[in-house]
């Protein structure tokens, strides 16, 4: 009599819950085989939009991980488990995190942006801050520049999105600009003559731009000038040292002098 009392039980249980275990396999099972598909449909697009390679295969799990864990809470839905605490729990657990994380979380963001919409490159010549380098490196939290010393510059990724920032592109074509204070009654014949003659020296000044001299303020003592050649952007800084060094030589040969720094007079 206990024996059929158990058998009963048995054969209760299973007409109560089998079906909702069935119906819970066959929704796993679709919905993990739903997932994948949604996953690698959701990547494709990404490589045909030619998103950044670092980012897609993150962009990829991200997604991945958010269509399991919802589809667990369908399927735990499905068995009769209350899923209403587990949610309150992991939101409370997301909160915290992301108030202990939240400058992290700020610079994550900042290098997804930037990777999606590449305001810069690997190679573009960047000033940031007062910070001037090579991009050697884009990563999700910070980018990584490199200077003509073999420094490395790391800056997060909210820095580079929050502020301006200077970007000197390395296959295009830029000015390279210095400005300098002449005395006031150099010759300005001589002085374009001295920077076409110290254009022509450069190794990478590009002659299908011309020099430019352009004066743009005068005093009694002195005038601003501003010298400019063309070179590529990869070019930029070696173009930049070598204008001083070549234009000091060209002055110095017709005698166009550097204006005295004036100090201020003391009562």
């Amino acid at each position: 009599m206990e024996q059929k009392t158990y058998i009963d039980r048995l054969y209760d249980l299973t007409l109560e819950y089998g079906p909702r275990i069935l119906t819970a396999m066959l929704l796993l099972i679709i919905g993990l085989w739903l997932v994948r598909r949604i996953t690698a449909t959701f990547q494709n697009f990404l490589k045909v939009r030619k998103v950044d390679e670092s980012l897609r295969p993150f962009l990829g799990s991200l997604v991945d991980v958010a269509l399991k864990v919802a589809l667990l809470l369908m399927v735990a839905s499905q068995l009769g488990i209350e899923t209403t605490s587990f949610i309150a729990v992991f939101s409370a657990v997301a909160f915290a995190v992301g108030l202990a994380l939240q400058g992290s979380l700020g610079n994550f963001a900042s290098g997804v942006l930037i990777l999606l919409f590449k305001p810069y490159k690997v190679g573009d010549l960047l000033s940031v801050d007062g910070n001037t380098g090579y991009v050697a490196e884009i990563q999700i939290f910070n980018t990584i520049l490199s200077t003509e010393h073999c420094k490395k510059i790391i800056i997060p990724n909210g820095k580079m999105t929050e502020g301006p920032i200077q970007n000197v592109v390395c296959d295009e074509d830029v000015q390279v600009e210095i400005t300098l204070l002449l005395d006031s009654d150099s010759n300005m014949a001589a002085v374009r003559a001295a920077a076409d003659a110290a254009a022509a020296r450069c190794p990478w000044r590009l002659s299908a731009h011309k020099t430019e001299v352009v004066v743009t303020g005068l005093s009694r003592d002195d005038m601003k000038t501003d010298i400019s050649w063309w070179a590529l952007g990869k070019n930029y800084i070696s173009t930049m040292d070598y204008m001083h060094e070549a234009l000091r030589e060209e002055f110095a040969a017709r005698g166009i002098k550097i204006a005295k720094e004036r100090r201020k007079e003391t009562v």
